[in-house]
């Protein structure tokens, strides 16, 4: 009975491993949190003689986002690299891409753009494809269902792809406005009514 469930325990903990692994820090020199999201693809490529994943990785850096994705060691070239993506069931958009030092990561340019689609499209998955340097295409899907608890849970680093709340809406016109009355005043003196 203790085998059961000792098997069941495990076979459950495998069960709800979550799709993106968080990781945060605080950062001294920019005095800012830092969080960074990674999402192992659910497909594998051959590379090198070896299956391989691909990472997607969001990183926010005291709420400047950036997205990049590390093609399993597979050599991207030199310069930008060409990336297809696809979010859910929308068109697909290609888009030229930075490579880092090592040119196995793919920096996006609009990393804004597509975590916004991504958030807003209400979608499960992103698919990216790139051709690295003399190789076929490779391409990864990545699984984001919990993209969106994710960036309710920590919306100080998700701000600038979330629309604002009814009440941070009206505060920031009530505030426009009381700042608009201080200027008048200020500029033509006492208001008369």
């Amino acid at each position: 009975m203790k085998r059961i469930w000792f098997i069941l325990i495990i076979i459950s903990t495998v069960w709800a491993q979550e799709k993106i692994n968080i990781y945060g820090y605080f950062d001294e020199i920019i005095d800012n949190n830092v969080l960074t999201l990674t999402i192992k693809s659910e497909n594998t490529n051959y590379v090198y003689d070896d299956d391989k994943h691909g990472i997607l990785i969001i990183n926010s850096d005291g709420g400047e986002l950036s997205l990049k994705v590390f093609w399993g060691d597979m050599y991207l070239g030199h310069g930008p690299r060409s990336v297809t993506y696809r979010i859910g069931t929308n068109n697909s958009i290609t888009e030229l891409w930075q490579s880092t030092n090592d040119y196995t990561v793919a920096i996006s340019k609009n990393p804004l753009d597509i975590l916004k689609e991504l958030y807003d499209s209400k979608s499960t998955k992103i698919i990216l494809r790139t051709t690295p340097f003399q190789e076929n295409p490779i391409t990864f899907e990545f699984d984001v269902s919990e993209l969106h608890s994710i960036v309710k849970k920590y919306p100080n680093h998700f701000a600038t792809i979330t629309p604002p709340s009814v009440t941070e809406a009206v505060g920031e016109m009530i505030t426009r406005i009381i700042i608009g009355v201080i200027f008048i005043t200020m500029l033509y003196g006492e208001i008369t009514v």
